[in-house]
C-alpha cells in the first residue's frame, strides 16, 4: 500500500488499455485483473459497479467534472452514489490540501485548469480508496500546476497509503514515481524503482 507507480510508453501502445482493464472499465480478452484477491471481472455487474465505487479512483486528463455542481458537490458526488455520508472532517482536510477551501462553492467554470484537476483529485480521495488510477492527470496543464498536481498525488499516497497509477508521457514526471513500468507493444516492463 500508499506506492506511486508510473506508467510510460508511445501513443497506441496500450497504456490507456491497461488502466482501464486494472480499473475495470474495459474487460480483458484473456487472463484475470486481480485487485485485493479478488477476480473484478468474474462479478456481476451490478457489484462489480460498487466495488469499482468503493475501492477505485479514477482521476482523468479531462477532468470529468460536473458543471452544475460546486467544488464540494463534485468531491462528495462519489459518496452520495454510493449512498453514504460524507465525513466532514476528511472533506475539510482534502479541501485544505487541495488548496480549494475558499473555492468550495465555485462552480467548475469559475475554476483554473489546475483547480479543476485538484477538484478532480478530491474526487478520487474523497471515498479513501485503496488504489487511484490517474490517466495523463498534468496532460492538460502548464509545468507549475503539473508539478504542484504531481506533489498532491505523491502526498496523498504516502498520508492515506493509497496506491497510485498514473499514465504519463512525461519522462519527468515519470522520474518522481517509486517505481516506472513501460508499456510497448502491449508487454508490461518494470524499469524498476526511481530514486527521489
Amino acid at each position: 500500500m500508499g506506492e506511486y507507480v508510473a506508467i510510460v510508453g508511445e501513443s497506441g501502445s496500450g497504456k490507456s488499455t491497461l488502466l482501464n482493464m486494472i480499473g475495470a472499465l474495459d474487460t480483458p480478452t484473456s487472463g484475470k485483473v486481480l485487485i485485493d484477491g479478488k477476480d473484478t471481472f468474474s462479478m456481476k455487474e451490478n457489484r462489480l459497479t460498487i466495488f469499482r465505487r468503493r475501492n477505485i479512483g479514477f482521476i482523468f486528463q479531462a477532468f470529468n467534472l460536473i458543471p452544475e455542481l460546486t467544488v464540494e458537490q463534485n468531491m462528495i458526488f462519489p459518496v452520495l452514489l454510493d449512498y453514504q455520508k460524507p465525513d466532514g472532517a476528511y472533506l475539510e482536510e482534502l479541501l485544505s490540501v487541495l488548496n480549494l477551501t475558499e473555492r468550495r462553492n465555485h462552480l467548475p467554470s469559475q475554476l483554473s485548469g489546475g483547480q479543476q484537476q485538484r477538484v478532480a483529485i478530491g474526487r478520487a480521495l474523497i471515498t479513501r480508496p485503496a488504489l487511484i488510477l490517474a490517466d495523463e492527470p498534468t496532460g492538460n496543464l502548464d509545468t507549475q500546476n503539473s508539478s504542484e498536481v504531481i506533489a498532491l498525488l505523491k502526498e496523498a499516497s504516502r498520508k492515506y497509503a493509497q496506491t497510485i497509477i498514473m499514465i504519463t508521457h512525461s519522462r519527468s514526471i515519470a522520474q518522481t514515481a517509486d517505481r516506472v513500468l513501460q508499456v510497448s507493444d502491449g508487454v508490461l516492463t518494470d524499469l524498476g524503482r526511481c530514486c527521489e
